[in-house]
């Protein structure tokens, strides 16, 4: 689309030696009279440059640059006038309402070089605002995706210590027991032991071969005990204990051992024995 530019001067002969000295260029040109028409104009579409005469009858040129900048302050504003006013000049620059000054007669070159840059510089108000906007939507973005983030983490970090507490109540509970627990995953490293465990295999440790850490006779009798569906006696540093193997398929096995008084020791063949299994004194 054409850069929109604006002509204003309640002259006529001048407006047209304007519109003729610009119609070569590739902008849509627009004119008014007066400054009230030249700010409807200015509502009704964007418009690169305004281009108005300091003295005209009613609003004055000042005045309606002025006014453009509140409504369009992309708009670049040239002024021009028969009259040099080094004061006015220095206001209207000042204050930021006036882009460019040129004098009556214009040097049509100069007027022409003031517009393409009135045109470049209004292309890259709206491109640096364009960026800016952008700029400002992906910070919200950011922002909003930051407080999820957060959100997420917090809520990772609650359940986390949620589980960890549950892990921790699970073991204490574990480690109360009065029964020894030892639990296999199916790779054959051990995956818990309470206290008791512990106490009677002093080297069982979590991570480890469950094969290395127990004496052989026991890893020998609980590799058929799934199929016998067997128990295992013995006499151990904390007296007579039953061992019993319990399967969890594809999740491993867990072996107890339960503590027994001398009473509750079984005769000879009613709880198959391995010969004589060597616990840790």
């Amino acid at each position: 689309m054409k850069e929109r530019v604006l002509l204003v001067d309640d002259e006529p002969p001048i407006l047209r030696s304007l519109a003729r000295l610009l119609a070569f260029e590739p902008y849509a040109l627009v004119v008014a009279s007066t400054g009230k028409e030249a700010l409807e104009l200015l509502d009704q579409a964007a418009t690169a440059v305004i281009l108005s005469d300091y003295h005209m009858a009613g609003m004055g040129g000042a005045e309606l640059l002025r006014a453009a900048r509140l409504r369009s302050p992309d708009t670049s504003r040239i002024l021009f006038s028969g009259h040099i006013d080094v004061e006015l000049i220095r206001s209207a620059v000042n204050a930021g309402e006036v882009y460019r000054f040129l004098t009556k007669p214009w040097n049509d070159d100069e007027l022409l070089l003031a517009v393409r840059h009135g045109v470049e510089r209004c292309q890259l108000m709206r491109h640096n605002r364009l960026l800016n906007q952008r700029s400002e939507e992906q910070n919200g973005q950011l922002k909003r995706f930051n407080a999820e983030l957060e959100l997420m983490v917090a809520s990772r970090t609650e359940a986390l210590e949620l589980r960890n507490r549950a892990l921790t109540l699970s073991q204490e509970v574990l480690d109360g027991l009065p029964v020894a627990v030892i639990g296999v995953a199916p790779d054959g490293q051990v995956a818990l032991a309470n206290d008791m465990a512990r106490r009677i295999f002093p080297g069982l440790l979590p991570g480890e071969s469950a094969n290395a850490s127990l004496p052989e006779p026991f890893w020998a009798w609980s590799a058929g005990a799934f199929k016998e569906g067997s128990s295992l006696m013995v006499h151990g540093p904390l007296g007579p204990m039953r061992f019993e193997i319990m399967s969890l398929g594809d999740r491993g096995l867990v072996m107890t051992a339960i503590p027994l008084d001398q009473s509750e020791e079984s005769p000879s063949g009613e709880h198959p024995h391995l010969g004589s299994p060597r616990l840790p004194p």
